[in-house]
């Protein structure tokens, strides 16, 4: 239920986690690094790729899951402790996509003032989704690829030619303070490589698997970096106030003279493939619940979660601003904790158990082993014994 294969790992950093850049990244991104938003992006795709290989390389050493080796270091009390505080980083970290994609949902794709529960149909397919398990993240993969890949491809060449590139010039302009600020109030769209750390055991590593995902992570990196040049080439110094530059930047093409907004077609498919992103971060929540309290049937913290998220949705409908900067001026320590620090040293975790510390199974077969050595140690000893008894 909760397996994953390589490939689809692979396919959902090329094609899935890119999508959540390209509604209000951008416009945020170039009111702090202007022209230099390229390399205020890149930093954090290095950052980013530097913690995905690790983890990869981690991997490769152990086939157990993140669970395991927090209790195998710390014990279960400690485990079951950090994988709720998981589950609630992830539900927090979720909640910026989620008011942004409605907002963008209600804004660009109705043409009259839609309801407040027009975006619920939502919170229906992510509580089925979280109910599934961590299977239906590798389907996600699976189909989001061809999507992705046409739609983004189509929009790109539809905006390609009317982007000036000698906008980006010259390079750090923005100096310094505003190409490290861009990134540091960027983290919050750059949580993806918290994902391969919970997806620990639960795939099975391949040889160069950890090159194969670093590949499919430099492609959706490669993509993003891409749109952005593009966004800031046709937008130039207006690009601060294009909110939503996903459903305007191929809009100037001369083919529309015929065939009206067919861009719309591809704008609805990368919306499409946004809403299976936005499902992953409350599966993993979910996934973190229930590995802490694996009694608990899975409707129950997936209902809950989807509701809180929906109870977020409704207060904050009007104070979307508000909660973009608090997660940007105020809440990057924790982005920076839980996506960056803690899957740093997750590598400094015990691989193998100590007594006691791994699961009711191995616990028995670690005693059942110590306890064949003590009477093997108690015969030789007797046979030790009588060899000087018989000497004398």
């Amino acid at each position: 239920m909760d397996k994953l294969k390589l490939r689809q790992i692979c396919f959902l950093f090329a094609a899935v986690l890119p999508v959540a850049k390209l509604i209000i990244y951008p416009s945020t991104l170039s009111y702090y690094a202007k022209n230099d938003l390229l390399l205020s992006a890149g930093l954090n795709f290095l950052a980013e790729g530097i913690v995905i290989a690790l983890v990869m390389w981690l991997s490769s050493r152990t086939d157990r899951t993140l669970f395991d080796l927090l209790r195998y270091t710390f014990g279960e009390v400690a485990a079951k402790t950090l994988y709720v505080l998981l589950a609630l980083f992830l539900l927090f970290s979720a909640a910026l996509p989620v008011l942004e994609q409605k907002i963008f949902v209600m804004q660009v794709l109705y043409e009259n003032v839609p309801s407040l529960l027009s975006f619920t149909p939502f919170f229906a397919v992510c509580c089925f989704a979280c109910v599934k398990g961590l299977k239906t993240i590798g389907r996600i993969a699976d189909i989001s690829l061809p999507v992705f890949a046409l739609a983004f491809t189509a929009l790109i060449l539809l905006a390609l030619p009317h982007a000036d590139f000698g906008a980006l010039q010259p390079a750090g302009a923005a100096g310094v303070r505003g190409i490290f600020t861009g990134s540091l109030f960027g983290l919050p769209w750059f949580t993806e490589c918290l994902f391969p750390l919970l997806f620990l055991g639960h795939f099975r590593y391949e040889k160069g698997g950890m090159w194969k995902v670093l590949a499919a992570f430099a492609a959706g990196a490669g993509a993003v970096l891409l749109y952005l040049a593009v966004f800031y080439g046709i937008f130039e110094e207006l690009s601060i106030l294009s909110q939503y530059p996903l459903a305007h930047i191929a809009k100037y093409s001369t083919i529309y003279t015929t065939l009206g907004r067919a861009d719309f077609l591809f704008i609805f498919s990368i919306a499409l493939v946004c809403i299976f992103y936005l499902c992953i971060p409350v599966q993993l929540s979910v996934h973190c619940f229930r590995k802490a309290f694996p009694h608990l049937a899975p409707v129950f913290p997936a209902a809950g979660a989807n509701l809180l998220l929906l109870v977020l949705a409704i207060v904050f409908n009007y104070s979307f601003n508000a909660v973009q900067t608090f997660m940007m001026r105020y809440a990057f320590p924790v982005f920076l904790l839980f996506c960056y620090v803690l899957p740093l040293l997750s590598l400094l975790l015990r691989k193998k158990p100590k007594a006691g510390r791994g699961t009711p199974e191995q616990n028995a077969k670690a005693a059942r082993k110590k306890t064949a050595r003590r009477r093997a140690a108690r015969i030789a000893r007797l046979l030790r014994r009588q060899e000087r008894r018989e000497h004398e």
